[in-house]
């Protein structure tokens, strides 16, 4: 693809040129303005001649039959509003609201393809009259339709004859049906191939919300296609999908910032490889500040923080590696180090030297082993139990018994386990700044020669042991890794199928949120500042 210009807005009346040869992502938060931006790109840029913007309000009522007309009357139609006017008048195509006029123009569509349709097939029918050889006939603009929608839908066949469209399943004759019965999915794929290919030539195409109406699994395919039909022309995608985002990762990113009703602010984001554009697109995409979490999108825990922190955007990074090392690149990055980034982990084994050192970093430490022990905690046990009627005080004598039980005979694991990582994070602590194999080797040495395992074992035993003889069971939380321990007590509150998880997320989701809030703040350690 050849280098492009596209012409964006500055403060104070001025303008500024991005050169590009990829497509570009028009990135930011409602009401950051994309919608108001697309329009003025279309109705007010230097190059407004050049642009066609497809709105994100659009009908998507389709026609079953068209009636061709001359084809710049049907051109004209289509890309201003009527068959007199041109781009001075296109304001008029959205009755005189740009940027939220509701776009019905289906028929226009149809009308132009099948006017292009007469015209091409006219001019072959001359070509042919004049020649005795044979005559290639012409590839029309909705025969590149049916070729693209075909290929996005390869379980479906779109049938073109005469004025009308209809569709049936491929390999099947019977079952037949208008274009009117399409999906929606089915008509947006038509509607969107044909209306790329009305665009100028070398033209300027600003999609608002391109995800709209479509199965995530044809985004990516579809636009890729259509950019290849149109490769002629600059693609400009208005969005703040994050699935769709990281389908266009080879595209130019522009944050918008903000917009006072008159005037943009944005700022082109470089690529960064410590951060995947897809979570680049999700942090530009919100004005929340940002905690990154262990976890993944759908799990209970990560349910659970999104409503506790319902004044952040969560987003689950998978292992706390990946959550730290998230927090250190947005921090480090310095078109948005300026955000409020956070990170929030499980304790699982760590020692105070190292939960210290992350609170520098602004990565926070759960009170709890594993983020799934909140479910477990003395506080939420007795709620889940009151609200479903029970004896919370029987509820949590059954609970706490069970898991000391398990603790007891897992000991010898669990101490193990944290005698491994406190040994790990030791290590880690060694001096590579040495230089030379003796140095090295010294360094090592001392290192290892201060690490007494019989000592750090010894340790960790009677701080386990402490809290079984006195039952202490919130130190039993901060000590106990078991990610399975929330669904495994769950019949003791009369939840069948490990259902506890479940059940506190949805207590969470309704009038039991703010109890729940204040009940879990404290096993958020020094993040509880921040939660409001």
């Amino acid at each position: 693809m050849e280098t492009k210009i596209f012409i964006l807005p500055r403060e104070n009346g001025n303008t500024e040129s991005i050169q590009t040869t990829q497509s570009i992502l028009l990135v930011g938060a409602n009401g950051s303005g994309k919608t108001r931006l697309g329009t003025w790109v279309e109705i007010t840029s230097p190059q407004r001649e050049l642009v066609h913007r497809i709105s994100a309000q659009k009908s998507l009522t389709m026609p079953d039959s068209s009636t061709p007309q001359s084809i710049e009357q049907a051109e004209k139609n289509l890309l201003f509003g009527n068959p007199g006017w041109g781009y001075q008048q296109k304001t008029s195509k959205w009755n005189n609201k740009p940027a939220t006029g509701f776009l019905s123009d289906y028929e226009k569509l149809m009308v132009y393809l099948f006017s292009d349709e007469t015209e091409e097939n006219a001019k072959f029918k001359i070509a042919c009259k004049a020649q005795e050889i044979r005559v290639e006939p012409p590839t029309t603009k909705i025969d590149r339709v049916k070729e693209i929608w075909e290929k996005i839908l390869p379980h479906r066949e779109l049938i073109i004859g005469g004025l009308r469209i209809q569709t049936k399943i491929k390999g099947q004759e019977g079952n037949i049906y208008n274009s009117s019965e399409m999906s929606d999915g089915e008509r947006v794929i038509f509607y969107l191939i044909g209306q790329c290919l009305a665009a100028p030539r070398n033209g300027i195409i600003v999609i608002d919300e391109p995800e709209l109406h479509l199965h995530k699994s044809v985004q990516a395919p579809l636009w890729t296609e259509i950019e290849k039909l149109r490769d002629d022309c600059l693609f400009v995608y208005l969005t703040h999908d994050v699935d769709f985002a990281a389908a266009k990762e080879a595209a130019k990113i522009v944050w918008l910032k903000s917009f006072d009703g008159q005037s943009w602010q944005w700022e082109i984001i470089n690529e960064d490889e410590n951060l995947p554009d897809a979570l680049l697109v999700e942090v530009l995409g919100s004005r929340k500040p940002v905690v990154f979490v262990e976890g993944e999108n759908g799990s209970y825990d990560v349910s659970l923080y999104r409503e506790l922190l319902s004044n952040y955007l969560v987003i689950p990074r998978g292992s706390c590696s990946q959550v730290i090392q998230s927090v250190k690149a947005l921090k480090a990055n310095t078109q948005l180090h300026h955000l409020d980034t956070f990170g929030i982990i499980d304790r699982d084994r760590r020692v105070q030297a190292e939960i210290g050192k992350l609170e520098q970093d602004s990565v926070y430490v759960l009170e709890v082993a594993e983020v799934e022990n909140l479910f477990c905690t003395r506080e939420v046990l007795e709620i889940v139990s009151k609200r479903l009627g029970r004896d919370a005080t029987e509820d949590f004598q059954k609970v706490s018994h069970a898991i000391f039980s398990k603790l007891h005979t897992e000991l010898e694991a669990q101490v193990s386990m944290r005698v491994a990582s406190e040994i790990k994070f030791q290590l880690n602590m060694f001096d590579a700044t040495q230089k030379g194999a003796a140095n090295i080797n010294a360094a090592l040495q001392s290192l290892i020669a201060n690490i007494d395992v019989n000592q750090i074992y010894s340790n960790t035993l009677a701080l386990y042991s402490q809290a079984l003889q006195n039952k202490n069971y919130e130190s039993l939380l901060s000590l106990y890794n078991r990610k399975s321990l929330s669904s495994q007590i769950s019949n003791s509150l009369g939840l069948a199928n490990g259902s506890l998880p479940e059940t506190v997320v949805r207590l969470t989701k309704g009038d039991c949120r703010e109890a729940i809030k204040n009940a879990l703040k404290p096993y958020f350690g020094n993040f509880q500042q921040h939660m409001e």
